[in-house]
């Protein structure tokens, strides 16, 4: 069960491409001996070298983690502007650069450097995402209504989650993470089968608007207070939610079941009526 689903996605896209800001190692290094040296223009090349690096690295990141967001939250955001692809164009023409200003070689062979790379780059870390298509269970009847439910779920979550952010406590934050998580799971298993909502409005409309006005709250007053009656009352609050977010799953999932042993016995029944059983 992804309960620390929204804790993995934090920490994926804080590592995600991190290596890429160890390439311009060797430039630096290079800029280093220029300046020992008192070598002005190859300290220049390395210097711009060293910078279209950091800043490929920077936004191939940002775009990392967009994907990551996207792709762990279905019908969350509209698909993430195309950074990944930047990135990877600003990456060629670093290491072009440096191969033909820095490393000396002839400009038709830094071009290959700088092909080999891009290259490399989009094998490893791939394309940007594309727009994604509702779920065919989405796309049927009511499917806008229910697709603009979810998104107005995940809005609350991430609300929830800067508010998080803002709290001190790391028990309330983790537990706000868990929330958060299991919410997530409810949402998902919404999409794949919209006849879930039904079931969900409550949670959905009550308990998940409540705790994130709450948790904003919270984080805008208690730095004010240190009240401790507060913490304990905010406390209570999130092993409650907590608690309701697992019985919300459970009843789905037993519905689920329920469905299901239906539909066999109904099939049951027309086999025997077939003389097949």
């Amino acid at each position: 069960m992804a309960l620390l689903s929204g804790q993995r996605r934090r920490l994926s896209g804080r590592m995600a491409g991190a290596l890429l800001y160890l390439l311009p190692v060797p430039v630096f290094l290079k800029a280093i001996v220029a300046l020992w040296a008192g070598n002005l223009d190859m300290l220049v090349n390395a210097g711009v070298a060293s910078a279209l690096f950091l800043l490929a690295a920077t936004i191939a990141r940002r775009g990392l983690k967009r994907e990551i967001d996207y792709r762990e939250r279905p019908l969350a955001s509209a698909p993430p502007p195309p950074l990944k692809a930047v990135g990877g164009g600003l990456l060629a023409a670093a290491t072009g650069f440096a191969a033909f200003a820095v490393a000396g070689h002839a400009l038709p062979v830094a071009v290959v450097f700088g092909a080999i790379a891009a290259l490399g780059y989009f094998l490893f870390y791939g394309t940007d995402p594309r727009g994604r298509e509702l779920a065919p269970s989405l796309s049927r009847g009511s499917g806008d209504e229910v697709a603009a439910i979810l998104r107005d779920a995940y809005q609350r979550l991430d609300l929830i989650e800067q508010a998080s952010t803002r709290i001190g406590a790391k028990e309330f934050r983790q537990r706000l993470g868990t929330i958060v998580g299991a919410t997530e799971n409810i949402l998902k298993a919404i999409e794949e089968d919209p006849r879930d909502l039904r079931q969900a409005r409550r949670f959905l409309n009550v308990y998940l608007d409540g705790v994130q006005r709450v948790t904003e709250q919270y984080a805008r007053t208690h730095p004010k207070t240190q009240s401790a009656a507060l913490e304990q009352n905010f406390r209570t609050l999130l092993v409650e939610m907590e608690n309701i977010c697992d019985e919300q799953y459970k009843k789905m999932m037993q519905n689920d079941v329920l469905d299901l042993d239906v539909q066999i016995e109904v099939l049951n029944t027309r086999l025997k009526q077939e003389g097949v059983t």
